[in-house]
């Protein structure tokens, strides 16, 4: 967090490099923002801790095989620009980005499926062999970026997250479930909808599921989605 001069309309929260991780091997990374409004007398990381409800403005920027620019500014639209590299300028390449109401992928760490609660190992199983609502077997696409796993997500459809307290409330989740929502999608703990949590610290983790509007409702009837241990991955 840091703090400008004081007196600023608006409060901007920002991952400047999500999917790090993965640069030395030239996977795509990108930016996650949002901007709130600056409620009176609020000063500080005060003014960033709100509920994702009251953001103005939410979006990422992707780096890939092409830089695009995905954003929202509510009232129910959202849209992408892409850069073109000749000129600098960002092209309104998707003027009207929505979620698909259903897909046919899941993306999480499969690696960590006995360490997942039963809920989510029935949900998984389901969808892997077509048992689940949509009769269609699901595939697993899990790149372990987030914003390059949300924009497949939004492009084709489905659902990513993790059942872990491991995504930043403030400037990952509430900033992300705001695109999504915007885009015709849904966001979700497993248990409450993103955007109605408001933060009590900067740095707060949960469990996030982002992505089709069908798909998170299905996953989070299974009721046991959220994976509460204290397990640590060694990478």
């Amino acid at each position: 967090a840091v703090n400008g001069s004081g007196g600023g309309r608006y409060a901007v929260v920002f991952d400047p490099l999500d999917g790090s991780r993965n640069i030395e091997c030239s996977i795509p990374t990108g930016t996650i923002f949002g901007i709130y409004c600056v409620p009176g007398g609020a000063g500080g990381e005060e003014a960033a801790l709100q509920a994702g409800s009251q953001l103005v403005a939410s979006g990422y920027a992707l780096y890939s095989s092409a830089t695009m620019v995905v954003a929202t500014l509510g009232g129910g639209r959202a849209a992408a620009f892409t850069l073109d590299a000749t000129t600098g300028d960002f092209l309104a390449t998707h003027p009207t980005l929505r979620v698909p109401p259903r897909g046919q992928i899941y993306s999480l760490n499969d690696a960590r499926y006995w360490d997942w609660p039963e809920g989510l190992q029935r949900y998984i199983d389901d969808v892997r062999q077509g048992r689940g609502q949509n009769p269609k077997q699901y595939s697993a696409r899990y790149v372990c970026s987030l914003v390059a796993d949300l924009h497949r997500t939004i492009v084709y459809g489905g659902w990513c997250g993790n059942p872990r307290s491991h995504l930043r409330l403030v400037y990952e989740a509430a900033p992300l479930a705001f695109l999504v929502e915007h885009a015709g999608g849904s966001a979700s703990d497993g248990v409450r909808r993103i955007l109605d949590i408001k933060p009590t610290a900067l740095h707060q983790r949960l469990p996030l599921f982002l992505g089709s509007r069908d798909d998170i409702a299905e996953l989070c009837s299974y009721g046991d989605v959220q994976q509460t241990g204290k397990q640590k991955y060694d990478v």
